[in-house]
């Protein structure tokens, strides 16, 4: 089977789990570059479920994506793939490349991918401003104060998450450094983060639309 290219947008149907048909779209780096992006992947999602018709945003930064119409949309099960946060600088190569600085004991260029690839997430998490489903919750949740509105944003949360994600990734390049050893697969752990960082985006948008 020939395996899609890091860009390119699939969507592929067959039948299993008691018949059920699964259609998995496949959303590349550039159709998840920025928040435009994310938003129209999440359309896409959507129309085929059945929940919209069209795509609410026309990025031309964005991959073009074309979707299966021959399955009606109550015959099928949709699984969504995502590939990190893409365009000019990819978050997968400023995460190897942060593995690499460290292996060479170059702190600066470490920090720099690092601050870069948190930096990608927190201006696109700001532009989509996810809210809380908390904030539709009972009388005693809307009556919190001021203070503590902007952390139940769903936004603020995963900034959280991946800050924290960051703290984890340097205790392990803290290792590469001092080993001084690229091995992959401390590569593939760290660059990894990424489509984790990006599917937890994804399905944050989707529950608050």
């Amino acid at each position: 089977m020939q395996s899609p290219s890091e860009d390119q947008d699939e969507d592929t149907s067959w039948a299993g789990m008691a018949d059920k048909i699964w259609e998995v779209h496949k959303f590349g780096g550039t159709s998840v570059a920025n928040a435009d992006c994310y938003l129209k992947a999440a359309s896409i999602v959507e129309e085929q479920l059945g929940i919209v018709d069209d795509g609410d945003s026309d990025n031309s930064n964005c991959a073009s994506y074309s979707v299966d119409e021959d399955v009606p949309n109550s015959e099928k099960h949709l699984a969504v793939v995502v590939s990190a946060m893409g365009g000019k600088p990819k978050v997968t190569d400023l995460l190897l490349s942060a593995v690499k600085a460290a292996a060479e004991r170059d702190d600066d260029g470490m920090n720099a991918a690092l601050k870069l690839v948190l930096d990608k997430h927190s201006v696109c998490l700001d532009a989509l401003n996810l809210e809380d489903d908390d904030n539709t919750g009972s009388s005693n949740s809307r009556s919190t104060d001021s203070s503590n509105s902007s952390s139940n944003k769903t936004s603020q949360r995963l900034k959280q998450v991946i800050t924290s994600d960051m703290s984890d990734i340097r205790d392990i390049l803290k290792t590469v450094s001092l080993m001084k050893w690229q091995a992959s697969r401390i590569s593939e752990l760290v660059s990894g983060y990424g489509e984790l960082w990006s599917a937890q985006i994804v399905s944050a948008l989707l529950e608050a639309r």
